[in-house]
């Protein structure tokens, strides 16, 4: 996809950043994807994801695997996939980004058994500023009944710290993870406080045999509607180079049942951390 970049002034000072104006990066998450369905026709689901992942990437299938390692053991004809993305955002530091939006698989060409969902897909570019997956999970359900709004966020501004300090670095890791784990303390205690304090206006929530739940005050009817409560164990989280935005994933259980989660992050104004996208897929 061809991409329309804006003249960029820099300016320096210390370790800061500065531009006076913001390309299109979320274009390039597109492109990603459109890669990813035009491969999946070219070459079916397993090389497409032995393509597009590295050894650091995790699939959800149902639970965290490496992908590698899962689809090099898997045959070459696994059926047809196509996702659509509806929703993409980038970092800053356009390194770091993800997309959602619902899926169609079909066990054959003659599509004679479809299944419907909704995917997450988290991407990283590599040292070679390639894009590759970091994380990729969906959710299954019925064929869906309304159309997803399409939603494609570019950072509002350049501006960032340039971290070179790989403890530092960690460290930025180590706040999202202790911050996940504070959302699941809060959370066991009351579970009102703790959506009111994490979820944004605009948070997504992804849920096994729902459609895409959007919007707070959606979100946590859907919790109490259910008389759901999800007790959270954080395992590991990653945030992108500018820092703003980071994901998590981990165990959950509701209702004694098992889950796994995966939580998508942006540092909002005041440095405070808040749950812009939620999904949960069934550990079994």
């Amino acid at each position: 996809m061809k991409l329309f970049f804006s003249l960029l002034f820099f300016f320096s000072l210390s370790t800061w950043a500065f531009s006076q104006n913001t390309a299109d990066k979320v274009s390039q998450l597109l492109a990603a994807e459109n890669y990813f369905n035009a491969l999946i026709k070219e070459k079916g689901i397993k090389k497409t994801f032995l393509t597009v992942s590295d050894n650091n990437t995790i699939a959800f299938r149902p639970g965290p695997v490496l992908a590698q390692k899962y689809y090099k053991d898997q045959p070459d004809s696994l059926g047809i996939l196509e996702v659509d993305p509806a929703y993409a955002r980038i970092a800053k530091s356009a390194d770091w980004g993800f997309t959602c939006g619902p899926y169609t698989f079909k066990s054959d060409e003659a599509g004679s058994r479809t299944f419907y969902g909704t995917y997450v897909s988290v991407w990283k570019k590599n040292r070679k500023g390639v894009w590759k997956l970091a994380l990729d999970a969906g959710v299954l359900h019925k064929k869906p009944t309304k159309e997803l709004k399409r939603l494609y966020i570019n950072p509002g501004n350049e501006i960032f710290l340039h971290q070179r300090s790989d403890t530092r670095l960690q460290q930025r890791e180590d706040i999202v993870f202790s911050t996940d784990k504070l959302l699941a303390t809060i959370t066991k205690a009351d579970n009102k406080i703790a959506q009111n304090e994490f979820l944004t206006d605009d948070s997504w929530l992804l849920f096994p045999g729902n459609e895409p739940v959007t919007g707070k005050k959606a979100i946590m009817e859907f919790w109490k509607t259910n008389g759901y409560k999800a007790i959270t164990v954080p395992v590991k989280a990653d945030r992108s180079y500018s820092g703003e935005m980071a994901y998590t994933y981990g165990n959950a259980t509701i209702l004694a049942k098992k889950y796994n989660y995966i939580r998508i992050w942006e540092v909002q104004p005041g440095y405070k951390w808040n749950v812009i996208l939620e999904m949960f897929t069934e550990a079994e």
